[in-house]
């Protein structure tokens, strides 16, 4: 009975861990947020990029080890300093070193599109031969989350990566749409951007 408890035990604190995971990494923005802040610094924006229920294990400087333990959320902060756009990685391991980016123009591009990036991306819908609504085969989950405060305006949208897609056995009503809002432009040059930091993190 005893060794029931304790693995009954294990498991409820197992399932804390995981559910702490994003908080942890909520709470590392947010802190990072108000450092900005208390510099001056307003103009800026964030994303996380995650799949439910993937995990990482990665091996840190020290030797030491770093697992997720529950789904592996990546946050990238972009803001402006020093004449530099500038980013930060966070994660469930913490807070990696502040970098200059190479593509000086992504808060430029953000300004210059502010009402167009309000725009939210729309749900994968179907148009059936019968038409009826039809149940998804696939299920995808990778998501985006953006925030931004930019220029006194604070906004943002969290979208799943399958509404940008035609990957049902019918097309996706909203696939030209979704693709071309500037949301889904930012998140490409975002993330080429960061495919070519990645390893200096």
């Amino acid at each position: 009975m005893k060794y029931l408890i304790v693995i009954v035990f294990g498991l409820m604190c197992m399932g804390t861990q995981a559910q702490h995971d994003k908080a942890h990494v909520d709470h590392l923005v947010s802190k990072f947020i108000k450092s900005l802040e208390k510099r001056n610094i307003n103009n800026y924006m964030y994303m996380y990029d995650y799949c439910d229920g993937s995990t990482e294990i990665f091996k840190l400087s020290d030797g030491s080890r770093c697992s997720s333990k529950g789904t592996y959320y990546k946050a990238y902060v972009f803001w402006n300093e020093d004449n530099e756009t500038v980013v930060k990685k966070i994660d469930n391991c913490g807070l990696f070193y502040s970098l200059p980016i190479i593509n000086q123009e992504i808060l430029s591009f953000i300004s210059a599109n502010i009402e167009e990036l309000e725009l939210k991306v729309k749900k994968y819908e179907v148009e059936t031969p019968e038409n009826r609504p039809v149940k998804q085969s696939e299920i995808h989950s990778c998501f985006k989350m953006f925030q931004f405060n930019i220029n006194e305006k604070t906004f943002g949208q969290t979208y799943n990566l399958y509404q940008l897609t035609n990957e049902s056995k019918y097309k996706n009503l909203n696939f030209e749409y979704n693709n071309n809002l500037k949301i889904v432009e930012l998140e490409k040059l975002l993330n080429e951007e960061i495919r070519g930091m990645e390893p200096k993190f």
